[in-house]
C-alpha cells in the first residue's frame, strides 16, 4: 500500500500547520536533554572528585 500524492500533500499541509508546535516540542525536548545531560555531568563530577578523594587518603596511608 503506496502513499498517493494526495496522501502526501495532505500530510504536507498537516505539517505545515502545526509547524510551530512540532518546533516547540523539539525545542522542550532539547531543553530537556541538556538538564538531563547537566545533570549527568555533575553527577559524574561528583564522583570523580570522591574517587580523587579517596585515591588521596589511600595515598596517604601507603607513604
Amino acid at each position: 500500500m503506496a502513499l498517493e500524492s494526495k496522501d502526501l500533500e495532505l500530510i504536507e499541509r498537516v505539517i505545515y500547520k502545526n509547524g510551530d508546535d512540532i518546533a516547540v516540542s523539539i525545542g522542550r525536548s532539547f531543553e530537556r536533554l541538556e538538564e538531563r545531560i547537566d545533570g549527568a555531568e555533575s553527577r559524574i563530577y561528583g564522583r570523580l572528585v570522591e574517587i580523587e578523594d579517596l585515591i588521596e587518603g589511600l595515598k596517604d596511608d601507603v607513604v
